[in-house]
């Protein structure tokens, strides 16, 4: 079957597509309130022999945010974050070997999410809603697998499945410019937002908001990422595990959402990981990419937080 035609097969499935014309986006010269995440302090605790870097921003029920390959705390764009904080208490975190967090990047998302369970419990925590984006996306994912009785609720954000027999590569340029030891505004623009001009000016919108960022992060070392390269790799190919199969084992509510022209996890990704979770739903926003949650956060928000307080889908 062609990919057209499977992706025709999968429409059957609940979709959700956000269409807004271009004038009811964000007014990108109108910046929300995003105080509390620019001046949030860094923290650090002790997992096991290793510390570990974080932010906590808002109160309430905590959401515990999956970062993407290579991004650290000065990634997470502070609109999003206070959005979500104004309702729960979010934390944010360098995962070992990551940013401001010693130890070493695991070869294994297995290890990403057992560590990631094993930080949240030092915390106090013991049950959060998981959110990943991207990479997080397949940590999260894990955590919902191996570790259920922790989770409330998952969120998946510009992801796939491990092992997905529907595979569609994303554009290669992707990974190419993923590992570039310094992002200039093109690759920006490439990475997380789409080509259009609405989508420019978002991305420059995003670029300015991070900048605010006070308490500075450090850039994820080029070894690091080169270990995440390879953890990643292994969960695509379920190495690991057959996490794909269990897929189907996950009972939590899950949101799924993704930009409709992601280059790194191209819509059939998001339909797969919708048709092989029981209980969830997804959302496609158009004129996004792999950032579409910072690009249309304004519309984000309020459908995150509806799915959050809902007992089921």
């Amino acid at each position: 079957m062609n990919t057209k035609k499977k992706v025709l097969s999968l429409l059957g499935t609940l979709i959700i597509v956000m269409t807004f014309s271009k004038s009811k986006g964000q007014d990108l010269n109108s910046e929300t309130n995003v105080s509390s995440s620019i001046s949030a302090s860094i923290k650090y605790i002790q997992v096991d022999s290793l510390k570990i870097a974080y932010k906590i921003i808002g109160k309430g029920k905590p959401i515990v945010f999956l970062q993407r390959f290579r991004g650290t705390l000065n990634d997470w764009d502070p609109a999003f974050i206070d959005a979500v904080a104004k309702s729960y208490q979010v934390i944010l975190f360098d995962a070992p070997g990551v940013g401001l967090s010693s130890g070493n990047v695991p070869l294994s998302i297995t290890k990403w999410a057992d560590q990631a369970i094993q930080f949240t419990h030092a915390l106090g925590i013991s049950h959060a809603v998981f959110l990943g984006w991207s990479m997080g996306g397949a940590v999260a994912q894990v955590i919902a697998i191996n570790h259920p009785e922790y989770v409330d609720k998952l969120v998946l954000l510009a992801t796939g499945p491990s092992g997905n027999p529907d595979f569609v590569p994303g554009n290669p340029e992707f990974g190419t410019r993923a590992r570039k030891p310094v992002y200039e505004f093109d690759d920006y623009q490439f990475l997380f937002f789409y080509k259009s001009e609405t989508a420019k000016a978002a991305c420059n919108s995003y670029l300015k908001r991070v900048e605010m960022i006070k308490n500075k992060d450090i850039d994820t070392k080029p070894e690091s990422y080169g270990n995440m390269s390879i953890a990643m790799g292994d969960f695509k190919a379920n190495k690991e595990k057959n996490y794909f199969d269990a897929l189907k084992n996950i009972n939590q509510p899950v949101l799924i959402a993704n930009g409709k022209f992601d280059p790194s996890y191209p819509l059939m990704s998001s339909l797969v990981l919708e048709r092989e979770i029981p209980n969830s739903k997804l959302i496609i926003f158009p004129d996004a990419g792999h950032g579409f949650l910072f690009q249309y956060f304004k519309e984000f928000v309020p459908e995150l937080l509806a799915f959050l307080a809902t007992d089921n889908l």
